[in-house]
């Protein structure tokens, strides 16, 4: 089961590096990386609201009874499109996505930590200790490495 659920995670980060990439190139021809994330937006609410619709993984409920702050996936998924927009052009794709992972590993480590959110409360281990380093390694060689091709 953890192999197949590793394996889904490994796809889902290739699907956001395509996807960087889509919404680069929607951003060019859109002229205005809002504009770009928008149509984004409305493309994957198109999606979803089929997939709900149809049932195809399973009955759809309304979340009526969630709370507020359980609606902020949005407002982080918004911001993760519109942001990296600007960082894929300054940084490139490689080193725009290992960023983005660097953040969602140190935002997953400070959650788990302090127990945010309802989550259970995870020590940090050494080996999380350094693999956060290699991947900030990893960041800064990839934006290094953009920074002497683009001069």
């Amino acid at each position: 089961m953890w192999l197949s659920a590793l394996l889904g995670t490994v796809g889902a980060g290739l699907g956001l590096s395509m996807g960087l990439v889509f919404n680069v190139r929607l951003a060019q021809h859109a002229r205005h990386p809002v504009l770009a994330s928008l149509v984004n937006f409305l493309v994957a609410f198109v999606l979803t609201s089929v997939l709900a619709l149809l049932g195809i993984l399973g009955t759809a409920h309304l979340p009526s009874h969630a709370p507020l702050w359980a609606f902020g996936g949005g407002l982080v998924g918004a911001a993760y499109v519109t942001l990296t927009l600007f960082t894929a052009r300054a940084l490139g794709v490689a080193a725009s996505t290992a960023g983005v992972t660097l953040g969602q590993i140190l935002g997953a480590r400070v959650i788990d930590v302090f127990g945010l959110l309802g989550q259970h409360i995870r020590p940090v281990s050494s080996a999380a200790l350094i693999g956060v380093v290699l991947l900030f390694l990893a960041v800064a060689l990839l934006a290094r490495e953009r920074a002497r091709v683009s001069t």
